[in-house]
């Protein structure tokens, strides 16, 4: 026997003391139980049954087989609906025969909002360039204000006419569910569902028609897609359907909400109150306390990654430039700060000569910082090589003055005799500055700026998000009103521009402008630093509706790892796990790279135990994938941590659950 679960996307509305089922009039849409013959994944055949009534039974001659297939839809609450069903073939045998659930909406439009957690925001309706790994607009013909958010070539729906097609997995998601809001019937869809049936992951599908009046939602067990995402690029899936034989049947089982909605944030705080609702609570591995892990992480940096010669902590372990010394993002003044104030007194003395070399040795012309170098070379920003044009990651200077002004307060709240050496405190205000000027000549920190004159060159994007939050705080370190006003006028520019279009993008140096987690983290952070410093109201709302857009990036339930996978093997669960962005396609132990303490203070704030909850599947996540002594994470020596958390086959089927032996950021 085969146990199926299904997805389902519609909208509902039942008859009262009626058998009849019948759509919404505000939003029509019609419901099929459909089975699917392939030929690998060409599909040759199908039968479709439209679903009428709350309880339906059908038998069909298909694909050299009889088949019984039953529907029974449930009202449990208002707007809110269970779904089950059971396809079974009763005679004769089925070659690469699939199940799907679809349904068609009729009234649909291209301004639908359309989401699937961790994988699509809008539909990723942008323009895409074709590129390869790692991608960068370092064309000048890139360098202008009216630049439209640009994205690699990940699944999306086409921007312009033609085919418009979405094929991913429940792999590829942080929630096996699927949503969309509709701002002209306003009104928000999501459907929940589980990740696997024995046949493997199940496939989510978003098909529009060609004058994108009616749209196709469906789901598929297994996935047959065509073609399947990899990183910034796509190959053939090799995707196929099982074999049947007589007396096999599969299990359907959904659940479906629609409500009220009258903006894209209402999508977003229902997922945030259902995402478990389907899968159910999730519990965390006590693997060990916080801070024997710490202990491990600790010597690992000092005994690996520590260079005495160049004064610095390297990000990993010096096999490329990526990994050697980087400002921020993935290293440079963020690891120090977990040093200097839970250090023991070599961590203290090496994180502060670190500050020091970073200070005297990394600053440019225009007040920002390199971001990339290997002690005796600074370069604006790179990869395999230094960017050109002087490119330089504005995140990553954001990232510098959030840090390195939290770190001046703690080393005075440790010693209130410390008194700050004064090149690093005019550091600090010529960085602050930089972003001062950026703003005022611009009217935003846009995504990569010349290191040397601070010019603009790629606008757009949220890269710049920390950037209020860190003015903010040096505006408090270094009693400036002036860097508080830049920091509001910028919160307030993200919060429209971004949040209120449920879309942060360009976090990370190599997605293009792809939808990402690490934006949205890093607003998160801004916003909850303002709403402290300042005590305005208006920052915890802002703070709240993009921590319910955070919330969409971390996986809600454990994910069921191959059997033979090394996190099958070590019983991983996946909870808390945090996707990267649309292009990348894996999750990561813990936020790249913030702590997460925004939501632990949001939920002060709040008494919301939502963010409570939300930080504790995060942070209790994270040891799991710390490779110790008495506990290898596959060839990774005791203290390193790989970034990898794959549920996706992005990497391939033989990733899934797999890592590469390399030291990260994480």
């Amino acid at each position: 026997m085969r146990a199926l679960l299904l997805l389902l996307i519609p909208l509902l509305s039942f008859a009262q003391s009626a058998e009849h089922l019948a759509t919404p009039a505000r939003h029509h849409c019609t419901l099929f139980l459909v089975l699917q013959a392939y030929k690998k994944t060409t599909l040759v055949d199908e039968q479709r049954f439209e679903i009428q009534n709350n309880r339906h039974e059908w038998t069909t001659a298909f694909n050299n087989g009889v088949w019984r297939l039953t529907v029974e839809v449930d009202a449990k609450k208002k707007k809110q609906y269970e779904l089950q069903g059971r396809v079974q073939l009763v005679s004769g045998s089925a070659a690469q025969t699939a199940a799907q659930l679809r349904a068609d909406f009729d009234d649909w439009s291209k301004e639908n909002y359309v989401l699937l957690p961790g994988a699509v925001y809008n539909g990723n309706r942008f323009l895409s360039l074709p590129m390869n790994y790692p991608p960068l607009m370092d064309d000048p013909k890139y360098f202008h204000p009216d630049l439209p958010i640009t994205i690699t070539n990940v699944p999306r729906l086409n921007i312009d006419a033609g085919p418009s097609k979405i094929e991913q997995t429940t792999g590829d998601v942080s929630t096996p569910a699927m949503g969309f809001f509709s701002l002209k019937q306003k009104q928000s869809v999501w459907l929940l569902t589980g990740q696997r049936t024995p046949f493997g992951n199940s496939g989510l599908t978003i098909e529009e028609n060609e004058d994108r009046s009616e749209c196709r939602f469906s789901i598929t067990a297994p996935a047959m897609r065509h073609m399947r995402q990899t990183m910034a690029d796509h190959v053939p899936s090799g995707d196929c359907a099982p074999d049947w034989h007589s007396g096999e049947e599969l299990e359907l089982h959904a659940r479906l909400y629609f409500d009220h909605a009258a903006e894209v944030q209402d999508l977003f705080d229902k997922l945030v109150d259902i995402r478990k609702d389907f899968t159910g609570p999730t519990t965390f591995r006590q693997q060990l306390p916080f801070d024997a892990a710490f202990d491990i992480i600790q010597k690992k940096y000092n005994e690996q990654n520590w260079d005495e010669s160049r004064g610095y902590y390297s990000v990993g372990l010096r096999e490329n430039m990526t990994q050697d010394w980087q400002l921020g993002w993935v290293g440079g003044l963020m690891a120090t700060l977990p040093l200097l104030a839970n250090g023991d007194s070599l961590s203290f003395s090496r994180a502060y000569q670190n500050i020091e070399t970073i200070i005297a040795k990394t600053q440019a012309a225009s007040g920002f910082f390199y971001g990339i170098g290997d002690g005796e070379h600074w370069y604006s920003d790179g990869f395999a090589a230094p960017h050109p044009h002087n490119m330089h990651m504005v995140r990553k200077s954001a990232d510098a003055l959030y840090f390195l002004s939290k770190q001046f307060l703690l080393l005075e709240a440790v010693n209130p005799q410390w008194q700050c050496p004064e090149h690093w405190r005019l550091a600090l205000i010529r960085l602050a500055d930089a972003f001062v000027n950026l703003w005022q000549r611009y009217g935003e920190f846009g995504q990569f700026v010349d290191v040397e004159t601070g010019d603009m060159l790629v606008w757009g994007s949220s890269a710049g998000a920390m950037a209020p939050g860190a003015l903010a705080m040096a505006a408090h370190y270094l009693k400036d009103d002036d860097y508080l006003k830049i920091a509001e006028q910028a919160a307030q520019f993200y919060y429209h521009r971004d949040v209120q279009r449920g879309l942060t993008t360009g976090g990370a140096g190599e997605i293009l402008q792809a939808p990402d987690s690490e934006s949205a983290f890093a607003l998160l952070e801004s916003f909850v630093t303002l709403y402290q410093l300042t005590g305005k109201s208006a920052y915890k709302k802002m703070a709240q509706e993009t921590a319910n857009q955070c919330a969409s990036w971390v996986v809600s339930y454990d994910y069921k790892f191959p059997e033979h996978s090394l996190f099958g093997r070590l019983e991983i669960k996946s909870a808390g796990a945090v996707f990267a962005n649309v292009q990348n396609k894996h999750a990561a132990p813990g936020i790249c790279t913030l702590s997460g303490s925004s939501l632990l203070h949001l939920y002060r704030a709040t008494g919301d135990t939502l963010y409570l909850d939300l930080l504790r599947d995060i942070s209790h996540n994270i040891t799991q994938y710390l490779s110790r002594q008495d506990r290898p994470v596959g060839d990774l020596p005791p203290g390193w941590m790989n970034e990898r958390v794959n549920l996706s086959d992005w990497e391939g089927e033989n990733r899934v659950g797999g890592i590469f032996c390399g030291s990260t950021w994480a």
